[in-house]
């Protein structure tokens, strides 16, 4: 309904649509792609963020909330001039991780699946504060329905947002509001490498190739 196939209009497409046009990513080759709900977002070769689709909440980042029907821009100066390395949608919001490690977070805030705080939509991509992630150089960014998980270089895990059936992997029901760093115990103490989110439930991958979930089992 709102564009996110980027092709300029909202009709579906029952066989897959080349997205093109002269000024589509600029001519840019695409490295990352990722699909919520409703939106979609890339990041070219170069570390230049596009965005499109339902932007009601501000998921997009573009500093309003209308849609976008053709995939637009954001431009580096919004992360300090680093390239953006990585991007994740989830169902109304968006996390964008930097060359410098540095997560970024816009769109829907209830539960606190934006790191900040507080449970305020974000219209721009907000810089998650470097502290809650205790220094750590973050690697990898998910964004599930509601929650959003971000992995350190050392294997360390850190989830927020919404934790109805525990799927922030602390062993409570409680949301949380900024990033919150999982007890080594809860996945062993082994080293995450991978990391992953749905909309009610949370996966990590570890280094000897064990896989461990949790969150909703219905």
């Amino acid at each position: 309904e709102d564009g996110q196939l980027g092709l300029g209009d909202t009709a579906h497409q029952l066989l897959p649509s080349h997205v093109r046009g002269r000024k589509v990513f600029a001519g840019e080759p695409l490295v990352m792609i990722s699909a919520g709900s409703m939106h979609t977002a890339s990041v070219s070769k170069n570390g230049v963020l596009w965005s499109w689709g339902d932007g009601r909440y501000g998921q997009l980042g573009h500093g309003d909330r209308e849609p976008r029907q053709r995939p637009e821009r954001m431009g580096r100066k919004m992360f300090g001039g680093s390239p953006a390395m990585m991007v994740a949608c989830g169902y109304a919001h968006t996390l964008v991780l930097t060359a410098r490690g540095l997560v970024w977070s816009c769109g829907l805030g209830s539960c606190g699946r934006l790191g900040h705080g507080d449970e305020s939509d974000q219209l721009l991509l907000t810089l998650v504060v470097e502290e809650r992630f205790k220094d750590a150089q973050i690697v990898m960014v998910a964004a599930g329905g509601s929650q959003s998980v971000a992995l350190g270089a050392e294997g360390r895990v850190w989830t927020w947002g919404w934790n109805g059936y525990g799927q922030l992997g602390h062993n409570d029901n409680q949301n949380r509001l900024v990033p919150t760093l999982m007890a080594g115990e809860a996945l062993g103490g082994a080293t995450a490498v991978v990391v992953a989110a749905g909309e009610m439930h949370t996966v990590a991958v570890m280094i000897d190739g064990a896989l461990w979930a949790w969150g909703n089992g219905v």
